[in-house]
């Protein structure tokens, strides 16, 4: 029904009303702060201000990001982080400065270059890639700004962008660099390594009752159970108004007397073909089909042997039902052309030829009233809620803000049930409270801290919800015995790992005091010498880390090697010894410029970020930090 209503709404409309109802609840919410706290200055940069307002509409689309790019899956706690929070805002700042410097030192866009940026924009193009002015206009509506205001925008981010171009065209390296930079490049090196991993010891170590206690006590933060919550709450939804609104069967026929035509059904054709491709013996095979429809043979059997189309030639060409439209152009007009019970002649289209054949017709015709009686209801239920929903919303809204606390008075008034969730954590719990936005309300300041009604939370377009809080389940610890088992992995875990690295140490004081070889060693010990040469930089079988760190150590001098213990893969460790640094011959490198690539990003990056950092020591820069701590989201 939902699915049924946003379809026979219009989408400019619903967001219209949405977006009214949305600054509605907006102004009795969020802003409800900003009023308190007098003004909404978030910050100020050189006296340029960055207002709390755009501040969480560029934290709510970038949140709206990640959590897109990351899917469900994605833990919103994490937006709720102080620091987080506050590095955005600084990033806020970075951006402001830049573009002050580029206004400061004349950079301009010209009307010409806004206008590009938007014609080119791809939500402002049609079917075609053609600029529609349409779609702009109503972009315009929907986000409620003035073409001036997109302008605008425009241009602050096409300022901010210029100091980024200026630092493409301007930072370098030389060729010495990237030629030094090529050699590390596709530097290589030989080694020799005894792989050591703690699985070797967790059958021999032991833990003790007294080490299990200790651990426990001093790690008692991670053997918290999750904060909880349940809440109350009333839900207004538009399939829910829809449903309730009372049609008579006397206005729904009124209706289809009024839009007969609406209803009117489709003219359909039953059809097969045969597909042949185009191709040099085409026309031969295509009249030899010809030939043996005209000797009587049967279409679908020559379609079973003849037919080029996968997807029907096992069914003997059959099409079923075809509409106007479902064909390409010159098969449509063919198809629809024909008299029932004939064989097209070839038609050429961009998959080859066709011989179309033409089994029944089912006339266009106006149904009778009792069919499409429901859908008739549907559509008018549709229509009047959209006026409903909104008349509805606004009134609970009203009585949930005047109750401030409880929403027992809002649902007894409206006539909406009061609904319980069972408990849940920040990870969500069961239908309506697995919804994000149900989450991050449950657990915001105002709701759980300051046990207030929340604001109207909208779950979708046509969906929005009110909750106060009905119980609170604080934090607790764990009892030692549930948590014991993993205690003990742990500890036996860390004891292995310390008997791995251990034994590791041993072996490199035994090369280094005794002269044993590393062969020698890992007989005595039981252990695998595993030779590798030309291990690369980058794309090597062995471990990450373990790659990182051999090309760490330091070249051998001449007929010696180098040995040391090196962190494997997870919580392996390895004794490696460096045989040999093969040096790349760079006059056999293809493309210096892409083996410097990395260097020329890091060169740009650091002189802007010096930029930066000098641009802030010699600006006047003012953070209201009690109003970022409201923030919400």
């Amino acid at each position: 029904m939902l699915t049924w209503i946003r379809k026979k709404s219009s989408g400019l409309f619903m967001t219209i009303v949405m977006g009214i109802l949305i600054l509605a609840f907006a102004l009795w919410g969020v802003t409800d702060y900003i009023a308190q706290s007098g003004n909404d200055k978030l910050a100020t940069v050189n006296g340029e201000t960055i207002s709390f307002t755009d501040y969480n509409t560029q934290f709510n689309r970038y949140r709206q990001n990640m959590m897109n790019q990351f899917g469900e899956g994605f833990d919103p706690s994490y937006f709720d982080s102080p620091v987080l929070k506050r590095n955005f805002l600084e990033s806020m700042i970075n951006s402001e400065l830049v573009r002050q410097v580029a206004r400061d030192n004349g950079y301009t866009v010209t009307p010409q270059e806004i206008r590009q940026t938007i014609e080119q924009t791809p939500a402002f193009k049609d079917e075609n890639g053609q600029f529609d002015k349409t779609l702009y206009a109503a972009f315009l509506t929907q986000t409620n700004q003035s073409a001036q205001l997109l302008q605008m925008k425009i241009e602050e981010e096409q300022a901010g962008q210029a100091l980024n171009d200026v630092f493409d065209t301007t930072s370098f390296v030389t060729p010495f660099e990237k030629q030094q930079m090529a050699m590390l490049n596709k530097q290589t090196r030989d080694i020799n390594y005894i792989t050591i991993t703690p699985k070797q010891f967790i059958d021999q170590v032991e833990v003790s009752d007294e080490e299990i206690e200790t651990y426990y006590n001093d790690n008692s933060s991670q053997y918290m159970t999750e904060e909880q919550v349940a809440v109350n709450y009333i839900e207004l939804n538009a399939q829910d108004v829809a449903n309730s609104i009372e049609i008579s069967e006397a206005d729904a026929l009124e209706h289809f007397e009024k839009n007969k035509e609406r209803f009117k059904k489709a003219e359909q054709r039953k059809a097969a073909h045969i597909l042949i491709n185009d191709g040099d013996d085409a026309e031969a095979t295509l009249q030899e089909i010809q030939d043996k429809l005209a000797a009587g043979e049967e279409f679908a059997a020559l379609a079973k042997q003849y037919s080029k189309d996968p997807g029907s030639a096992a069914a003997g060409g059959d099409l079923g039902w075809v509409s106007p439209g479902d064909m390409v152009e010159a098969f449509n007009e063919k198809l629809f052309s024909m008299d029932a019970g004939t064989v097209s002649d070839p038609v050429k289209t961009e998959f080859g030829y066709h011989l179309i054949q033409l089994n029944e017709v089912n006339d266009s015709a106006v149904p009778v009233f009792e069919e499409v009686k429901a859908d008739i209801i549907q559509e008018l239920q549709a229509t009047q809620s959209e006026t409903l929903f909104l008349e509805k919303a606004s009134q609970l809204s009203e009585k949930v803000l005047d109750a401030e606390s409880g929403l027992e008075s809002a649902a007894d008034a409206s006539g909406l049930p009061m609904q319980t969730t069972a408990l849940f954590g920040r990870s969500g719990g069961e239908g309506i409270a697995a919804e994000p936005a149900f989450i991050n309300a449950a657990f915001s300041p105002t709701v759980k801290d300051e046990l207030m009604n929340s604001d109207a939370i909208n779950l979708t377009d046509t969906h929005i919800v009110f909750m106060h809080i009905s119980e609170i389940k604080e934090a607790e610890l764990k009892p030692l015995a549930d948590v014991k088992d993993s205690i003990v992995t742990v500890l036996k875990n860390q004891k292995a790992e310390d008997e791995a690295k251990a034994l590791a140490n041993q072996l490199v004081e035994q090369h280094n005091n005794e002269s044993k070889s590393l062969q020698t060693l890992a007989n005595e010990h039981g252990l695998e010498l595993v030779t590798q040469t030309a291990v690369p930089r980058t794309g090597s079988t062995l471990a990450f880390n373990l790659v990182k760190s051999l090309f760490e150590m330091p070249r051998p001098a001449d007929n010696s090697t180098v040995v040391d213990v090196l962190q494997g893969n997870g919580s392996d460790v390895a004794v490696v010894e460096l045989l040999a640094v093969n040096d790349a011959d760079v006059s056999k490198i293809e493309n210096l410029e892409t083996e410097a690539a990395q260097l020329t990003r890091s060169v740009k990056n650091n002189e802007l970020q010096l930029l930066i950092k000098a641009l802030r020591e010699n600006s006047s820069i003012t953070i209201n930090q009690d109003l970022l701590n409201q923030a919400n989201f």
